[in-house]
């Protein structure tokens, strides 16, 4: 389960922790709790929220996955060449609850 809102640790800001695969909303009934995700999810990707980038050679974007929403769109890999890297910065805390998971020391 993950916080619906969060307080972003450096900025102090609220944010809504929204994603087009969220299936419910602890403590709300399936049909209500599937509304809301929509309302939200609409509302934050008005256009007046999206930034949309044109990919030039040497172009680096990068954006903090607490606060943003993102999204990649279909490629033809077979006509253009990309490199892609991701990195993780360290943050204080982890940012979801993980359950189950076993780490190997």
């Amino acid at each position: 389960p993950q916080a619906l809102v969060r307080t972003h640790p450096g900025s102090g800001r609220r944010t809504l922790y929204l994603a087009s695969h969220a299936g419910h909303v602890l403590g709300m009934q399936n049909k209500a709790g599937k509304k809301l995700l929509k309302k939200l999810i609409t509302h934050a990707t008005k256009r007046q929220f999206v930034y949309s980038h044109r990919w030039r050679p040497d172009d680096l974007v990068i954006w903090d996955n607490r606060s943003t929403m993102h999204r990649g769109l279909e490629f033809d890999d077979l006509r253009y060449k990309r490199n892609m890297r991701r990195t993780t910065v360290r943050d204080s805390a982890p940012t979801c609850v993980q359950e189950n998971i076993k780490l190997d020391n």
